[in-house]
């Protein structure tokens, strides 16, 4: 969906699961992003959205999980986010999966989560 792209990248993460899976019992499901280092101490805000069809407001995603963090410099961090109850609605209904976007933004707007690497930078 081009709705869904910057820069012609998708600012969206689309899971695709396997039929096979699909009436597995869900235990626990986490999925881990990777936050950019900062310079100085930093508040960052993760939110995790799950993708919706267009509602008649214009709304096209709700919240799965926000979260306040304070980092401090040094090495980027892994985040670990609970997504089991999404995961299991998903596997009910697989034509729901649109995708989830993932922002981590710090107090100027920048965002820390990687789900691209950047000019020189290493994929994870």
């Amino acid at each position: 969906d081009l709705l869904m792209q910057v820069e012609g990248k998708p600012k969206c993460c689309f899971f695709k699961f396997s039929s096979k899976i699909q009436y597995n019992k869900v235990v626990k499901a986490q999925l881990w992003i990777y936050l950019r280092p900062v310079k100085t101490p930093t508040t960052v805000f993760v939110q995790i959205l799950r993708l919706i069809k267009p509602m008649k407001d214009g709304t096209r995603y709700t919240g799965i999980r926000s979260l306040k963090l304070d980092m401090n410099p040094g090495a980027g961090i892994w985040q670990s986010i609970d997504v089991k109850t999404v995961l299991q609605n998903w596997l009910k209904q697989p034509e729901s999966n649109l995708g989830i976007e993932i922002k981590a933004l710090n107090e100027n707007g920048h965002d820390l989560a990687v789900t691209f690497p950047r000019p020189g930078e290493d994929g994870l």
